[in-house]
């Protein structure tokens, strides 16, 4: 594989995803301003352990830097990433054994900012939730964060109420059919990503349901597509999430070592699909 000089590569777990595309916008952004070029690695349909390290091992040999996208690796596979010496920056993904910087929103005050508007403002108090990858720690975190803000609000939110969407609209809009043809109960959808609350909202008007004035769907993250469908959000900038993990590689490529996980803030933005 012919490489430019002075490459960063990025492993990840999907090339056609909106907020992998969006993450590698920041990255390649930063990357061109330092001179350096970018690949990034779908690793995807690779099956066996063999194969993932033979196409890390690939990787590495031409590479600069690193940075691993979500759950684009397991930790035994992160493990052959840092002891290779090179600059390694996770995005949107943690480890307990590895101590390599990681770059990521901060699940939990976004999810607090939608369930207070929701539950505080816009007086709803039987969400529904629509959950992401359960592999992807961004999914496990905004569950964890959803079910503290159930207790923290006391509400009472019951087990069907909880919905896989798997950061895929259309697996949200299954699952949120098969939640309302079964009977289930709803003020409020909660959506673990906005490309999700987008799906949510359609499915409930074509249900008969009144967006906001029988429910409000609010969904964490922002785009155009959310500006275009009135969804209220937590802005997150996705690009600028890359761009600040591309930061944070090249202050290590300059000799700073970093470490730990640096969290970006959101802020609640209203529109018409909500109070």
């Amino acid at each position: 594989m012919k490489r430019a000089a002075g490459t960063i590569a990025v492993l990840v777990n999907n090339l056609e995803g909106v907020f992998q595309l969006s993450v590698l916008q920041g990255v390649e952004e930063v990357a061109a301003a330092n001179g350096l070029g970018l690949v990034a690695h779908p690793l995807v349909g690779l099956l066996s352990p063999d194969a993932v390290r033979a196409e890390v091992a690939e990787v590495l040999r031409g590479a600069r830097g690193v940075m691993v996208l979500a759950n684009a690796l397991a930790d035994d596979h992160l493990a052959v990433v840092a002891e290779s010496g090179l600059p390694v920056t996770l995005i949107s993904h943690d480890t307990q054994d590895l101590e390599l910087p990681t770059m990521m929103f901060d699940n939990h005050q976004g999810v607090a900012l939608l369930m207070q508007h929701v539950v505080e403002a816009c007086g709803r108090r039987l969400p529904v939730f629509v959950g992401g990858d359960a592999s992807q720690l961004d999914a496990r975190e905004r569950e964890s964060a959803f079910r503290d803000e159930v207790v923290r609000h006391g509400l009472t939110v019951p087990p069907e109420n909880y919905l896989r969407g798997e950061f895929t609209p259309r697996l949200a809009a299954d699952a949120l059919a098969a939640f309302l043809a079964g009977g289930g109960q709803c003020d409020a959808v909660v959506a673990a990503d906005y490309l999700m609350a987008i799906e949510a909202q359609a499915v409930m008007r074509a249900a008969g349901l009144r967006v906001p004035e029988d429910l409000a769907v609010v969904g964490f993250g922002d785009g155009p597509e959310a500006v275009a469908a009135g969804v209220t959000t937590v802005a997150a900038d996705v690009v600028e999430l890359g761009r600040r993990a591309a930061r944070q590689l090249m202050a290590q490529l300059s000799g700073q070592p970093l470490v730990g996980s640096t969290l970006l803030s959101t802020h609640l933005v209203r529109r018409s699909s909500s109070c």
